[in-house]
């Protein structure tokens, strides 16, 4: 028996995640399940009320914990999550669960979680225990600040798109439409001639990698990026590696083609394409890039972050 303590970010999906809260709402009342409302205000409110109900209403997990047991739900899109997370991390016995309802929804696809409604309610409430999954944990040297990722950490291109589509006037009827992946697709030709190669030097374990005019460069651990897109296509939370995919810039003729393999998930087959797979990876670069750490983007600024794979109890 579970009391449900829902954090419901309303502005995912560019709103449309406010009908499907209340659809999962309407579910919860049919089926006569506790649950308590939190909705959120701003960005970064999600971290203010998870810490409030860390340390009011949540409990640590055991097989004999009381019922109903408080399981803290996030219903948005990765970066509520992403929010989420984060303020776990002193919290590291407290399960979170997730019903998506964002526009990329790359976690829910990462960890095979339905994107409907319904579906998704239905496989929470069957579950009876929280199994740990792998989420990257990253360390910035220059603030000393560490962030866990549920999904990836990108910089040059990918983040430059990310940042290129939230800025998108279409991405809202885009979102009603459920057509979403569209956003990323068409923020991608805006800002594939704009995109400049920039130096990066990257230590993957013991190896140490330098490339002088890198165009994307994607560390993950699960296969999606930019809404569906399976960058990784192999990449598994079941898993501790980090895999790193890598272009350098190419003449445009070539990029499209790229675009592609890449839509068909077999562009690790080009010569253009590195990829690379670890336990632990350190990241530098001394030019001013986008990044983006779960969709959500981060200023232009030097790069120098250490990444490894860590567990996240969720609900799933």
């Amino acid at each position: 028996m579970l009391h449900l303590h829902l954090i419901i970010n309303q502005q995912a999906a560019s709103g449309a995640a406010k009908q499907k809260s209340k659809e999962i709402i309407t579910l919860l009342n049919q089926k006569n399940i506790e649950y308590s409302t939190y909705y959120t205000e701003f960005p970064g409110h999600a971290i203010t009320l998870t810490h409030m109900l860390a340390n009011n209403h949540l409990k640590k997990w055991s097989e004999d914990s009381q019922r109903p047991f408080p399981l803290l739900t996030v219903l948005g899109g990765d970066g509520t999550l992403h929010e989420v997370v984060n303020a776990l991390q002193a919290f590291t016995d407290i399960p979170v669960a997730y019903l998506p309802c964002g526009s990329g929804n790359d976690f829910a696809r990462g960890v095979g979680l339905s994107r409907q409604p319904d579906e998704a309610l239905e496989h929470l409430l069957s579950i009876q225990a929280p199994r740990f999954k792998q989420v990257l944990a990253c360390t910035d040297h220059q603030t000393n600040e560490r962030a866990l990722i549920a999904n990836n950490l990108g910089i040059g291109l990918d983040a430059a798109i990310v940042a290129k589509a939230n800025q998108s006037k279409s991405k809202k009827w885009l979102n009603k439409l459920k057509l979403g992946s569209f956003i990323y697709l068409s923020s991608a030709f805006h800002v594939l001639l704009k995109q400049e190669g920039f130096p990066v030097t990257f230590t993957m374990d013991e190896t140490t990698y330098h490339y002088e005019n890198t165009y994307l460069m994607t560390s993950t651990n699960h296969p999606f990026f930019g809404g569906g897109i399976r960058i990784a296509p192999e990449a598994s939370v079941d898993s501790d590696d980090i895999e790193l995919v890598l272009l350098e810039k190419l003449p445009l003729h070539k990029i499209i083609k790229l675009v592609g393999q890449l839509l068909n998930a077999t562009h690790l087959q080009s010569p253009h394409v590195k990829h690379f797979k670890g336990k632990k990876l350190r990241i530098q670069s001394p030019t001013r890039q986008y990044g983006q750490m779960d969709g959500e983007v981060l200023t232009p600024q030097p790069i120098d972050v250490t990444l490894h794979s860590v567990h996240q109890l969720f609900w799933l």
